[in-house]
């Protein structure tokens, strides 16, 4: 039975728009990702823009503008016919984010964000999932880990968690409630 669900972000939760960023937005949005923490981001923005407070609102700028929410329904959706299961969005990404999260995704419905830069791990090292298994408290095959790269569900079926690989176009709360019916 799965006891958690954890949701990758970008390609998974939201989408990128296609949209045209300046010069420095673009080379800080390529900063974003696989941060062992926010110290390392901004270490490596301060080469494109000097100051931290600048960073700090230009990024939040470009997270706001650069994704769109596939689906703002997903969590209750889910949470409506299982309720006993935990969801969490499990991303790399700068800590930035988590404001974007909290307007833009039901909330309500969440139990959880986990964040690389604020943890200190990423995807795909064991210890990223290994994080989650141990503060929810779970066996690797009671989760459900949901993600668009190969590495990283790759690393996750590693430790015996269940995934689901999510390619474009799928509607990943399709793509949920169809595992969570056959389990």
């Amino acid at each position: 039975m799965i006891k958690v669900i954890a949701f990758d972000m970008v390609g998974v939760l939201v989408t990128e728009k296609d949209i045209n960023l300046s010069l420095e937005e673009d080379k800080l949005e390529r900063l974003f990702g696989d941060n062992i923490d926010d110290a390392d981001y901004l270490m490596n923005a301060r080469k494109i823009i000097s100051k931290d407070s600048i960073i700090m609102r230009i990024t939040e700028d470009i997270i706001e503008k650069l994704y769109k929410v596939k689906d703002p329904k997903i969590f209750e959706k889910i949470k409506v016919k299982y309720n006993d299961v935990k969801i969490v969005i499990a991303t790399n990404h700068v800590s930035f984010v988590r404001n974007y999260i909290g307007e833009h995704l039901d909330v309500n419905y969440l139990d959880d964000v986990i964040i690389s830069a604020e943890v200190h791990k990423i995807k795909p090292n064991a210890d990223f999932y290994q994080l989650l298994l141990d503060k929810y408290n779970v066996n690797p095959d009671e989760m459900l880990f949901v993600d668009d790269n190969q590495k990283n569900v790759d690393g996750a079926k590693k430790l015996g968690i269940k995934t689901i690989k999510i390619d474009k176009g799928m509607d990943v709360c399709s793509e949920v409630m169809k595992f969570l019916d056959n389990m």
